[in-house]
């Protein structure tokens, strides 16, 4: 008898060594390991409570995964997004830190989250032991990729897959309706003149609806200038212009020197809505720029009022409040 209570004492021992069976294993449980978009490994130990967004791209994507609650620190100037009123008001009572290391450090963070451009402060913060992951939203790709290392920092693994589902069923649907030849032209708002190439995140808009980017062959990744002489050789066939752009559809029509655009001939310039926020930023609704334009090529098989009907459920369904409809307008 004594000889089977020993082995069942020394069984148990063994099993109690094994991995996964140790306290210690059970410790490391909320260990959370990622490479963020530069590549940089990141070892989380605890479950993270404590989130800094420095940017509205980031902020905007947190709000979506409803990560609200473990935001203490936000970007500057968060008063004047519209989107964070409606959605959450309570965050624009936490600090708006910006990318202030020494303001963020107060806040006792977690993790932060910068963006590429930013990545000269990784130093700063690691002198002070805060864990920081930067982003890279710089392709649709990237950008899916970000929301989905955000969501598994943060614990939020399900609402990252809903919203890149989201985007997959969006697409199939505007599969649907384009199969398009047509050569659009996005500028920016500073100046006819800069269009959105196709190593740009703005480029999406285009992709996602199979037509071509009119400026393809111009190079660059932040709105390039080029000539008169190219943009006229380009001759898109569709012009889109950014709401609250230094210039006017008017301006384009009653230039001389645009006379021989086709876009100016068959008077094919929109402006691009901007209903809470700007649709062409690497933020959660950017589809919503894809499925407008589907419907300013498409009006009879994709309706005004389908658009505006998906544009109202988006941000219901991701941030909990209901667009007014009025603010939706062809």
């Amino acid at each position: 008898m004594k000889k089977r209570i020993i082995s069942l004492i020394c069984l148990f021992l063994i099993i109690s060594l094994l991995p996964g069976c140790s306290s210690d294993n059970k410790e490391d449980s909320d260990v959370t390991i990622v490479n963020d978009q530069l590549g940089r490994q990141i070892t989380l130990k605890d479950k993270v409570k404590r989130v800094v967004s420095t940017s509205y791209i980031t902020t905007s994507t947190c709000l979506a995964l409803n990560i609200n609650a473990q935001l203490v620190g936000i970007e500057k100037n968060a008063s004047s997004h519209s989107l964070y009123q409606k959605a959450d008001p309570d965050i624009l009572e936490l600090p708006q830190v910006g990318t202030d290391v020494s303001l963020i450090a107060k806040t006792a963070p977690d993790i932060v989250f910068i963006t590429k451009e930013n990545k000269n402060l990784i130093s700063d913060f690691e002198e002070r032991h805060i864990k920081v992951a930067v982003v890279d939203p710089s392709t649709e790709k990237k950008y899916q990729a970000m929301v989905t290392l955000i969501a598994k920092i943060c614990g939020k693994q399900d609402y990252s897959k809903k919203l890149n589902n989201y985007y997959s069923t969006q697409k199939e649907k505007l599969n649907k309706y384009n199969n398009s030849n047509k050569k659009i032209y996005i500028a920016s708002k500073e100046s006819i003149y800069r269009p959105v190439t196709t190593s740009m995140f703005e480029n999406t808009i285009i992709k996602s609806i199979n037509a071509k980017n009119a400026a393809a062959r111009v190079k660059g990744v932040d709105y390039p200038t080029i000539a008169l002489e190219t943009l006229l050789t380009l001759n898109p066939d569709i012009m889109i212009i950014p709401a609250h752009a230094a210039y006017s559809k008017d301006s384009i029509y009653n230039y001389v020197f645009f006379s021989s655009l086709d876009v100016v001939k068959n008077k094919k310039i929109y402006m691009m809505p901007e209903i809470i926020e700007s649709w062409e930023d690497p933020i959660p609704s950017h589809i919503l720029a894809s499925l407008w334009l589907t419907y300013i090529l498409h009006p009879n098989d994709y309706t005004f009022d389908h658009y505006k009907k998906d544009v109202i459920e988006f941000y219901k369904e991701f941030y909990g409040f209901e667009i007014d409809g009025t603010l939706i307008t062809k």
